[in-house]
């Protein structure tokens, strides 16, 4: 179709790799680029020309194949010099290098969807292009979760077990999601509006089962270096328990702030249900999903499950609910578990209030900054 949009995939790991081979067996034209100090990521890509990409469990319109890339490597001007729509597809802690990167290259024409955004990664995005003095400010869009769940298989290939349909966004500041969905949707017509991106924030689904599931089968993950399956296997009857009451804190902030949240339970199923996702209780759809069948877990704590889903989801979650008079003690005992075993201080280094400087704002100016205002 001559009227498919250029795509840049940002970013070089296995979120990165399954976003630009699908795109590219779909028959998008797709560059991906990785920083330069991550080279050795694309570099077997570049000398390739493109990724094998394998569907491992049946998903409507996926299909393997090997994805022919326009383009791989790690010069920002020629990925982002004549792409429509920009993926960033990393981990949290890693955006604000992104930015910085991409930052000279960027057009006003484009829009740049950060897949998943966690809390605030559009924001962040903002204040370094306002720090840089860039004129050529894209629509900035935050995405509640990675589109694709995959994993790297080899140097230029990934397996791919589930897409998720039904994905929300929201565009930073909200008044521009229309506008960002316009182009979006030529890439994935699934994706639907959000509220804002306090909402969207709020929604990833892997801050509530990553650090919960992580921190209860520590044992495990040492003892075995994650030779097991992570919701499979390590998503217990107890360790449900846990989860589903960190979900319930997660649903009585959304009620507090006056945010409309979708359940997890609810978005999994709305995600994977035509992958054979299903279950009454978020831990039975979790810990039975087909999606998840090669999810292996982490080899050591030192994971993103805790050094991304630690400080930028569940410590703006522990800020905003004191903000809103919400009490969260189970929120709160995961940082503090996490921060004890990996002994760092997540409050610290998270992604919270001040960073994205709403620190002293109320509740209705920071709600005002994030659907109209912007910075």
């Amino acid at each position: 179709m001559n009227d498919m949009p250029r795509v840049c995939v940002l970013g070089g790991g296995n979120g990165a790799f399954a976003t630009a081979s699908a795109l590219a067996v779909e028959g998008f034209k797709v560059t991906l680029c990785e920083v330069p100090e991550w080279k050795a990521n694309v570099e077997p890509v570049m000398a390739k020309g493109g990724i094998d990409l394998e569907v491992v469990i049946r998903i409507p319109s996926m299909q393997s194949g090997f994805a022919k890339l326009e383009k791989a490597g790690v010069d920002p001007e020629e990925a982002l010099s004549d792409a429509d729509v920009v993926f960033l597809v990393v981990p949290a802690f890693a955006q604000r290098r992104f930015a910085e990167f991409a930052s000279p290259f960027l057009r006003s024409s484009q829009v740049v969807a950060l897949t998943p955004g966690n809390f605030g990664g559009s924001m962040e995005w903002a204040a370094v292009l306002k720090e840089k003095g860039v004129k050529e400010r894209p629509i900035l869009v935050d995405v509640e979760s990675m589109i694709y769940s995959g994993f790297k298989n080899g140097p230029t290939s990934v397996q791919v077990s589930g897409f998720k349909r039904n994905i929300n966004c929201a565009a930073f500041p909200a008044t521009r999601t229309a506008e960002a969905l316009q182009l979006i949707h030529r890439v994935y017509p699934n994706v639907g509006p959000g509220e804002n991106v306090l909402t969207i924030g709020l929604s990833k689904a892997g801050t509530v089962m990553h650090p919960t599931i992580t921190l209860l089968n520590a044992g495990w993950i040492e003892k075995t270096q994650g030779d097991f399956l992570f919701y499979w296997d390590g998503l217990t009857s107890a360790v449900g328990k846990v989860m589903e009451r960190l979900e319930s804190e997660r649903l009585a902030l959304g009620k507090a702030l006056g945010l409309n949240l979708i359940s997890t339970r609810d978005s999994l199923l709305g995600y994977y249900a035509d992958q054979g996702a299903k279950g009454d209780t978020l831990t039975e759809v979790a810990s039975t999903n087909p999606v998840y069948g090669i999810d292996r877990a982490p080899k050591n704590m030192q994971h993103r499950f805790l050094l991304e889903d630690i400080p930028y989801g569940l410590v703006p979650m522990e800020e905003l609910a004191s903000l809103g008079g919400v009490a969260t003690p189970m929120c709160s005992a995961l940082v503090e578990l996490a921060s004890c075993m990996l002994q760092t201080d997540f409050r610290q280094e998270g992604r919270g209030l001040k960073r994205l400087g709403l620190a002293g704002l109320t509740l209705a100016e920071i709600k005002r900054l994030v659907s109209e205002v912007g910075y």
